[in-house]
């Protein structure tokens, strides 16, 4: 049975436009270190008033760690924090397995919590090929399936495996896919609701 999964809304809309504006900030470039930061605090307070202009949010933007993160409240109250790029999850925190030997992609993880729910993904990248990748995690993650609903999706070079807990409402989704250069690129995600007090 297909099931198609349902990330956790972001706070809001001027969020999703403050993200897109940090691409376009992503593409300044600074000669020195006095000007590299000046640049980032201006980009920073950029996407700050962007996100909080309308007064219902509250939020604080920091770019200083590889990535980007924000902190803050929703127009409703609720906490939420986004990393973008600099988020440091292990395999346990993920409640998936790495494949052996892999390596995280530079500046890819991201965890992002809110007060609906949470999100937590990791890229990796392995010399072995698609498939055997792609075997490996059918395996690993087998037992896990049992009264849940599967998707399992190969592809010419790879897979994508979705496991939906319906009663835990959360979801796990392994995709694997050819890097260029006989080897893979995994990503790993991770999403469920937020428990009351969690």
């Amino acid at each position: 049975m297909m099931r198609s999964f349902a990330l956790p809304a972001a706070p809001t809309t001027r969020l999703q436009l403050a993200l897109a504006t940090l691409g376009l900030a992503a593409g300044l470039t600074a000669c020195g270190k006095v000007q590299e930061v000046a640049t980032q605090k201006a980009t920073e307070k950029l996407i700050e008033s962007s996100i909080n202009k309308d007064g219902n949010t509250n939020a604080k933007v920091d770019l200083g760690s590889g990535g980007m993160k924000v902190e803050g409240q929703d127009e409703h109250g609720k906490a939420f924090k986004m990393e973008m790029g600099s988020a440091q999850i292990s395999e346990k925190e993920l409640g998936l397995p790495f494949y052996p030997g892999a390596k995280p992609a530079d500046n890819k993880g991201t965890r992002i919590v809110n007060g609906d729910g949470m999100m937590m993904q990791v890229e990796l990248t392995s010399s072995d090929d698609p498939k055997k990748v792609s075997e490996w995690y059918r395996a690993q993650l087998k037992s896990s399936q049992e009264n849940k609903l599967v998707m399992d999706q190969g592809k010419e070079k790879g897979m994508t495996l979705s496991i939906s807990d319906t009663k835990a409402e959360s979801n796990v989704m392994v995709d694997v896919s050819d890097d260029g250069n006989n080897g893979s690129h995994i990503s790993l995600m991770y999403s469920a609701k937020t428990k009351p007090g969690a």
